[in-house]
């Protein structure tokens, strides 16, 4: 390796200073012209210094171990499933997942593997071994749930011709009719299952809930009766705290929001329900206190924001009204 020597510089340059300074001693003018000697010497220098860099770089790629190869393992089995044959990608895919424990590819493609063979339970097995241990991965999750979705519906179709007019048979196609928006269809499905077992729960709190929800409240309030009757449950007392509250029975729909809070206790629409009820009955400190209790549970609750400002208001409390007013407005926009 070589280094350019520096050009050469005039007499004039070596000797130009600026006016008033001092001239420049012998030592001085020879540092400035750059001796023969000076150069080869700095030659020398960088010469040494690139030599040992390199056998420094040397000694340090030396010293790393080699590069580990990547395990072709993984992708032959995902080629030999392309290729539809799921024997040799099991065995591949099995392999891979012994020598890399916990490797989320290979569970997936195995998944897949059980799919191609049919095996809904293995591929159930692993899919759930694979969301245990990734339980963010969205190729795990979905064939998580593609699988479940499949079992489920054998199940189903098993009950279906196990029992066909059984009461959980009518209770399910309710559930899933209702899931649907198909509420009509619904409610006609859950009659049906509790003309089969007229104490089934959970066909009274489905049949109540719908006819809630079009506020065929007398009809309601007799299925969350006979409910409760069968088991006390927070949606029964729930249920009747709302339409209790809507036939505008205040008294009693206070009482069947306070056991529905009792029941469970973080349920901010019974809080919500409950403070209504209260100010609506002019206990109106009471009312503040749990609709208070229902926004701390909920804070994006707007009617439990616009009826805290009717309560403040009832109270005399103009400051705090409007700003229950005002929060309740952002709510109501989205803000």
């Amino acid at each position: 390796m070589s280094l350019a020597a520096p050009a050469r510089l005039s007499s004039s340059a070596r000797t130009e200073r600026a006016p008033g300074a001092p001239a420049p001693t012998p030592a001085r003018t020879e540092r400035a012209s750059g001796t023969p000697g000076r150069i080869a010497a700095g030659r020398l220098v960088v010469w040494c210094v690139s030599i040992a860099g390199l056998l420094m770089v040397a000694a340090v790629a030396r010293a790393q171990p080699p590069r580990a190869v990547a395990d072709p393992g993984l992708a032959e089995a995902s080629r030999a499933l392309a290729a539809g044959d799921a024997e040799r990608a099991f065995v591949l895919g099995t392999d891979y997942l012994k020598r890399h424990p916990g490797d989320v590819r290979s569970q997936v493609l195995l998944v897949r593997v059980h799919l191609e063979r049919d095996e809904w339970d293995d591929a159930y097995r692993m899919a759930d071994r694979a969301a245990r241990a990734h339980p963010a991965d969205v190729d795990v999750l979905y064939y998580l749930g593609l699988v479940t979705r499949r079992l489920a519906a054998d199940q189903f179709q098993r009950l279906a011709r196990m029992a066909p007019d059984s009461a959980r048979l009518h209770q399910l196609q309710a559930e899933m009719l209702e899931a649907q928006e198909r509420r009509a269809d619904a409610e006609h499905e859950y009659a049906a299952a509790l003309e089969a077992r007229p104490d089934l729960l959970d066909a009274l709190l489905g049949l109540g809930k719908l006819k809630r929800i079009r506020l065929a409240c007398e009809e309601a309030i007799g299925l969350y009766d006979k409910a409760e009757s069968v088991r006390p449950t927070f949606d029964a007392a729930y249920g009747l705290g709302v339409c209790h509250s809507y036939l505008q029975n205040d008294d009693m729909a206070s009482k069947k929001f306070e056991q529905a809070v009792q029941r469970n206790p973080s349920a901010a629409v019974a809080w919500a329900g409950l403070g209504t009820s209260l100010v609506k009955l002019r206990r109106t400190a009471e009312g503040i206190a749990k609709l208070q209790r229902a926004i701390a549970l909920e804070p994006g609750m707007y009617d439990a924001h616009y009826m805290l400002g009717m309560a403040y208001q009832a109270s005399g409390d103009a400051v705090r009204a409007q700003d229950a007013f005002r929060r309740a407005e952002q709510l109501r926009g989205g803000r």
